[in-house]
């Protein structure tokens, strides 16, 4: 009814009503409806004897009394219904966003007390919509009095979104696997640590959870400058060397710089190797306690490992090869878009227990650092649930308010990112910064205070990526301190980003005005998940979160709430898109400031240059290098959301979708001097030798070929050109060719002798005149011969009248088409001038006829012949 917005549900023959007949079981028994389930409950509640609730069983659904106090039971059948009726559940979810009504006549309160023909007529007669009828449900005032309560219609209407929501909890929120982890308990039984997707590595605001950061810690009354630091001393110490090289240890600035140290200190003096190798199997153990000391002395730490959720942990840094991973969070991604392997086969490799680790993944093994805390996390989960967020507060009450349902992607290489070289200028009279992210990583080095050489390094460049590589790389080597990191990570970078883009959009109207056509679409920022930018960026290309929301089911404003989330708490891999949100947050403040569209210069470039879409920076990671030529960058596949939604479900068609690739471009060479003289080779060569093509780059191959191929065009140009002169000429030479027949035409035509009335000849007949084109201006004029010359002549040359009978058929076409072949300028100037006169002949004299014969006398008369009387 009105296209799927109410849909009617009848008696107990409809699958969606709550009394058809389907078995369901609760509690080792059988009830045939749920109906029949609601009422046995009320009457075991009521401690009915349990003959009478078999006798109930027995009964038929419709004739089993409804009543309000079994609305708490009807509900529970129905949930139970559709855990275990799969057709019950396809149906109630086919109803989508309907109004659910059941028409039932013998409950008002249920149903509505009508069946569904009355309530049809009922409606005819009120005159109501669907729109009516929904507003008279959810305003119990306002309801007409014949229309029930269709409490079970409101029931059925809830159990739909539990259902929905369910399904989408279960995609969303995958559980985590129970893996062995490195250590064993006080029974040697192995601790169990939870894992699920995701990976993070030991970088950006995760980088103080490794051992080899620089974060002072106090253990058994001393403090240590790292957990390196710890372990070698203690080293030391059990060698039984002096204070002195004690001091050595402690003096070393950075914990990577600690085992290179000891190493030359200990070759130095000449220890041997077999008391070093005794020693050093205890330096796991000292590793371990300093980093479980470290970080229950630090609550941050703790609250830090705790947001990881469920992740897998990496230690990427240079250091000892067991406690660190020499592969790295790309290559991990990659791994897991695998449909063979998973978290589980990662950890077993790391561990690699039984020796089973592949040839080619051998440099997974190790990481202890990054299990060791695994197991620390477990530990800490099981006495809080509570998350911090890593990154400040966003206030989303004003952005979901008026976040339409449309979703705008975009990419590093649009126009809204930081990266875009765009100058902008602090304060009148400053230097210009080449973009957006020479602003931000100018505030980086005042705030965490960069020395002059660093500074130099980071902002000496004009490449805003590069600038914005070499600021991350400079602020992973060295420590700057806890607390200064922790507030530029989660506070102070993204208001520096935000300070960037508000000078970026009002010194560049037209960027602003690409940014307001946005209207109040949701903004995505679309890049590869990475541990240094998680929150940055959504983690995925705009292919695969389209086709994720699509398959979730989630809107604008859903996914607006899970950005919001701390990552403990989104799906595996989901960033929380703090630069979309920045962006939308900026054109909301220019609306208020009265800033329109239309009264901004248009950005002349297409929308797909604007957003960036498609582009290789999809695949960009900031702690490596980016080359935007690479053609790993376009081929490129990483694990998201969409990918372990599509390994779960082993859904064909979503792994298709998630293992889509871009094509790489074919790069051609723009030395135009090098391209002339390969092609002056080939020219002269003329395909007799071209042997030497087989060393040319390919490069340079689709340039010469680019170049040849613009040659073959112009040639092809020139000769068409050359045809079509061909053709103009041939058209003037017809037109020529059709005057000169048509003065032909004129010239027989005036030779031509006229026919007098009663068919006699005014001229006698005459030969054609074999010139080709006779001087019109050039004809004698011959005066009138006189009257009695023209009557003889009439007399002499009088005929019989012939009749001309009109042309027909081909004649009269052939003859149409001549009139109509001469052109208009040549008919109208076809003026014909009388036909002249001309003095006629005179006529030869008479000749005498000659004598007869005479016939001989003896010979015989023919047959017919009669003698004449002069014969006689």
């Amino acid at each position: 009814m009105d296209e799927g917005k109410i849909v009617l549900i009848g008696n107990e023959s409809d699958v969606l009503h709550c009394g058809y007949s389907h078995a369901i079981s609760d509690a080792g028994k059988r009830y045939p409806s749920a109906v029949h389930y609601t009422h046995s409950m009320i009457l075991s509640q009521l401690g009915v004897d349990e003959n009478v609730i078999l006798e109930l069983l027995c009964t038929s659904a419709c004739d089993v009394p409804l009543k309000s106090s079994k609305q708490a039971y009807s509900m529970q059948g129905l949930r139970l219904r559709v855990e275990q009726d799969k057709l019950f559940e396809k149906a109630l979810m086919n109803t989508k966003e309907a109004l659910l009504i059941v028409c039932d006549p013998r409950d008002k309160e249920l149903g509505i007390g009508m069946d569904e023909n009355q309530f049809v007529e009922w409606m005819a007669r009120e005159k109501a919509d669907s729109q009516m009828v929904e507003f008279w449900m959810k305003n119990e005032a306002a309801k007409p009095l014949a229309l029930g309560g269709n409490q079970m219609g409101f029931f059925l209407m809830w159990l739909r979104f539990e259902v929905r929501e369910k399904k989408k909890a279960a995609m969303l929120n995958k559980q985590p696997l129970e893996i062995e982890g490195l250590s064993t308990d006080n029974d040697d039984n192995p601790i169990k640590i939870k894992v699920n997707d995701q990976i993070i590595s030991l970088q950006g605001i995760f980088r103080p959870l490794s051992n080899y950061y620089p974060l002072p810690f106090e253990m058994k009354g001393e403090r240590y400058r790292s957990v390196e630091h710890y372990a070698y001393e203690k080293l030391f110490i059990a060698l039984k060397l002096d204070d002195k090289s004690i001091e050595k240890i402690q003096t070393t600035v950075l914990p990577v710089d600690v085992a290179t140290t000891a190493r030359r200190y200990l070759m130095k003096h000449e220890i041997p190797e077999s008391t070093i190798e005794a020693k050093m199997s205890k330096m796991d153990r000292w590793r371990q306690s300093a980093m479980k000391h470290k970080i229950a002395q630090n609550e941050y730490l703790q609250q830090l490992l705790l947001s990881t959720g469920d992740a897998l942990l990496i230690d990427c840094c240079e250091g000892e090869p067991m406690w660190t991973c020499a592969s790295s969070e790309r290559e991990m991604q990659r791994l897991l878009t695998k449909p063979y392997i998973g978290p589980a086969d990662l950890i077993k490799w790391m561990r690699n227990k039984d020796d089973k680790t592949p040839k080619t993944l051998a440099h997974l093994v190790g990481n202890k650092t990054g299990l060791l805390l695994m197991e620390l996390r477990v530990k800490l989960a099981s006495q809080t649930e509570s998350r911090i967020p890593l990154i400040s507060h966003f206030n989303t009450a004003s952005l979901s308010s008026i976040v339409s349902s449309n979703v705008i992607c975009f990419t590093a290489e649009s126009v809204f990112h930081p990266l875009y070289p765009a100058e902008i200028r602090v304060v009148e009279g400053q230097p210009l910064f080449a973009s957006p992210a020479h602003f931000v990583a100018s505030q980086a080095v005042k705030y965490l205070g960069f020395n002059t050489e660093d500074a130099e390094y980071v902002m000496e460049t004009e490449s805003s990526l590069e600038c914005w590589e070499r600021l991350h790389q400079t602020i992973e080597a060295k420590g700057r301190g806890l607390e200064r990191e922790q507030s530029w990570w989660m506070e102070r970078r993204q208001k520096a980003i935000k300070d960037a883009l508000t000078l970026l959009f009002e010194q560049h109207p037209p960027l602003l005005r690409a940014l307001l056509d946005t209207g109040d679409a949701m903004l995505v920022y679309c890049a590869r998940f990475c541990s240094m930018e998680t929150e940055l960026s959504i983690g995925m290309r705009e292919s695969d979160l389209r086709a994720w929301l699509y398959t979730v089911d989630i809107s604008s404003k859903q996914l607006l709430e899970l950005c919001t989330r701390p990552m403990a708490f989104r799906p595996s891999y989901l960033g929380g898109n703090r630069l979309g949100l920045i962006l939308m947050e900026l054109r909301r403040e220019f609306v208020l400031r009265g800033a329109f569209p239309h009264t901004l210069p248009e950005l002349p470039i297409s929308v797909d240059v604007i957003l960036g879409t498609d582009s290789p920076t999809e695949s960009m990671m900031v702690s490596d290098a980016f080359d935007i030529l690479c053609p790993d960058n376009y081929t490129a596949l990483w694990i998201n959301p969409l990918f372990i939604l599509a390994k779960e479900k082993k859904d064909a068609d979503l792994v298709n979708i998630a293992s889509w690739v871009k094509i790489p471009p074919r790069l051609i060479t723009v030395d135009e001097s090098r391209i002339n003289d390969i092609v002056e080779e080939l020219l002269k060569a003329n395909g007799k030798d071209n042997t030497y093509l087989r060393s040319v780059p390919s490069e340079d191959m689709r340039a010469v070929f680019m170049k040849l191929t613009c040659m073959l065009r112009s040639t092809l140009s020139e000769v068409e050109t050359y045809y079509n002169d061909m053709q103009t000429l041939s058209v003037e030479v017809n037109r020529m060719q059709v005057i000169r027949r048509g003065l032909e035409d004129t010239h027989e035509r005036e030779k031509r002798p006229e026919r007098a009335a009663a068919g006699r000849d005014r001229f006698p007949d005459r030969s054609r005149d074999k010139s080709p084109i006779p001087s019109l201006l050039g004809m004698s004029v011959v005066p009138p011969a006189s009257s009695q010359s023209i009557n003889q002549r009439r007399e002499r040359d009088y005929k019989i009248p012939t009749r001309r009978r009109s042309p027909f058929g081909d004649e009269r076409r052939r003859r149409d088409a001549e009139r109509r072949g001469r052109s208009p300028s040549h008919r109208s100037n076809d003026i014909r001038s009388p036909p002249r006169r001309k003095q006629a002949t005179p006529p030869p004299p008479p000749q005498p006829k000659p004598p007869k014969q005479p016939r001989p006398a003896d010979r015989e008369l023919s047959d017919g012949e009669i003698l004449s009387s002069d014969e006689d």
